[in-house]
């Protein structure tokens, strides 16, 4: 920085510079006191104007034939009439038509009970949407929400084949390790095959695969086990549910290493039902015995059996095998109200975002995931993610607002059973407009009857109605009046809106 000079040095420079003299300039002309770079520009303009009205009073133009404006013609529709705002129109005979059936449906349903219908950002109707109630399985859409937020639609599972030894000669001396990485549908063709032909939107893992993909590493002989290795979740094998519905196999053991959904058995006379199936005391053990003999159905001796315990670091890659994506995984969820899964994917947050594969942090992760995406958890409580957990607590408006940003159109909602055509719905609306046009998630317990979804018109392509309905009472959920409700309140939806058309309510013609 230059130093500043102090008053003396100013004024000792001063007196040292010679002085400037000062003289006194000769007088100017009239014509040098003319501002001419102002008067100029005028002069010219003034010029220009002159001559542009001169040629236009000597210039001949021909005669042009002009149609006369015929201002008698009148409007059919005035300027201020209704139908120049059609929806004004269309909108309240629409609801109007559609007030009967939401009546009928509220009517039976007891004082336990929310509704909410929305027509994009008009709400037609609204009954108590922030009353806590318990969901049943339309908590699976606050859990399947959360995690494809999380991970996004293509994101996988992956269940590694790994070795003590390398392989010579086809042998492997040593343990070979079956490591669980929390695939919730990792099955045999057994387990898939109970469902004949009811196969759209069931997404499974082939546990055949990695058998034969192990086979293709070049082992013939392993001296020592398979080893199922479970630890990447913990070894607590249900939610915090009734034991009734435990008895009931509502949900197969869980485990992050587990396959045909916990069970080892099925009786074919009742194929797809969870009646009489036998669950797995040890999981990750069941599911190295079944591979053993996968195994040994591809000529591969294991010397040393099935035994279950985490495996030791260090290992040798031998094969792996990815899922489905994820987006498949929430469509076997949804459609079918698959509580295993749902309950798999619960301990997969909390092992992957808190490093502990519990249930209490998959929990927290998914509200905190809520809360961070500003939805309104008043009158929430999330203890599961299937909705088996009768402590839990939801609000009509949490699940319509869920729908609402996911969009009609959303992977979210296309994971959803539909009306006639797959999953919970498949037997509902068949041969209605509601066959395939209703995508909705199902909810039951003894207790509770709900329905969420998105119902798309049939009469117009451009209208989606989003609704979510809950209703609480002693064995309301086995009430099959209040079920019958359901369907003629979604077919009328279907109808919606059972009005005129918009073109039809418009303008008129001239």
């Amino acid at each position: 920085m230059e130093e500043r000079r102090t008053s003396p040095e100013r004024r000792e420079n001063a007196r040292q510079s010679p002085r400037r003299r000062t003289e006194t300039p000769a007088p100017r002309s009239v014509l040098e006191e003319i501002p001419w770079r102002a008067v100029v520009p005028v002069i010219a303009l003034v010029l220009l104007s002159a001559g542009a009205w001169s040629y236009s009073q000597n210039a001949s133009i021909d005669d042009v034939p002009t149609e006369p404006i015929n201002y008698a013609v009148q409007l059919r529709t005035p300027l201020l009439s209704a139908r120049r705002v059609p929806e004004t129109l269309q909108q309240p005979l629409a609801d109007e038509a559609l007030a009967p059936e939401i009546a009928k449906l509220l009517s039976g349903s007891g004082p336990n009970a929310c509704l909410i219908v929305e027509e994009g950002d008009r709400v037609i109707n609204i009954t108590n949407p922030r009353t806590s109630l318990v969901p049943a399985s339309n908590q699976k859409l606050i859990l399947t929400s959360a995690v494809l937020s999380q991970y996004g639609p293509d994101h996988t599972f992956t269940t590694t084949v790994t070795a003590s030894a390398p392989t010579i000669d086809g042998v492997m001396d040593g343990t070979l390790y079956l490591i669980g990485g929390g695939d919730p549908f990792l099955a045999t063709d057994a387990w898939r095959a109970q469902y004949g032909d009811d196969q759209e939107g069931r997404a499974t893992t082939r546990f055949e695969d990695l058998a034969d993909a192990v086979a293709a590493s070049g082992i013939t002989r392993i001296t020592g086990a398979v080893q199922g290795d479970e630890s990447f979740f913990d070894n607590v094998r249900f939610g915090p549910w009734a034991e009734r519905l435990i008895a009931s196999n509502q949900s197969g053991p869980l485990s992050a290493l587990s396959v045909n959904e916990g069970f080892i058995s099925w009786p074919e006379e009742f194929a797809g039902s969870f009646r009489a199936r036998t669950p797995a005391t040890d999981p990750a053990l069941n599911a190295a015995e079944v591979f053993t003999e996968l195994l040994a159905d591809r000529n591969i001796t294991v010397d040393g059996g099935a035994q279950a315990a985490p495996a030791p670091t260090g290992l040798i890659t031998v094969a792996s095998i990815q899922s489905p994506p994820l987006i498949d995984i929430v469509t076997h969820i949804n459609s079918y109200s698959n509580n295993h899964g749902a309950e798999m994917l619960v301990k997969y947050l909390g092992r992957t975002e808190r490093s502990i594969g519990t249930t209490e942090a998959g929990v927290a992760v998914i509200r905190s995931i809520l809360e961070v995406q500003r939805f309104d958890l008043g009158g929430v409580r999330i203890d599961d993610g299937s909705g088996l957990a009768e402590t839990d607590r939801a609000t009509c408006t949490l699940l319509a607002d869920i729908l609402e940003r996911a969009g009609p159109d959303s992977p979210l909602v296309r994971t959803l059973s539909i009306g006639g055509e797959r999953g919970s719905l498949l037997e509902r609306h068949e041969g209605t407009p509601a066959d395939g046009n209703v995508f909705a998630k199902t909810g039951t317990l003894n207790g509770v009857t709900a329905l969420s979804g998105v119902a798309e018109s049939a009469k117009d392509p451009e209208t989606d109605l989003i609704f979510s309905y809950i209703v609480n009472g002693e064995s309301i959920g086995l009430n099959e009046t209040v079920k019958a409700l359901q369907e003629p309140f979604v077919e009328a939806l279907v109808a919606y809106p059972n009005a005129p058309l918009l073109t039809e309510l418009g303008p008129l013609q001239p």
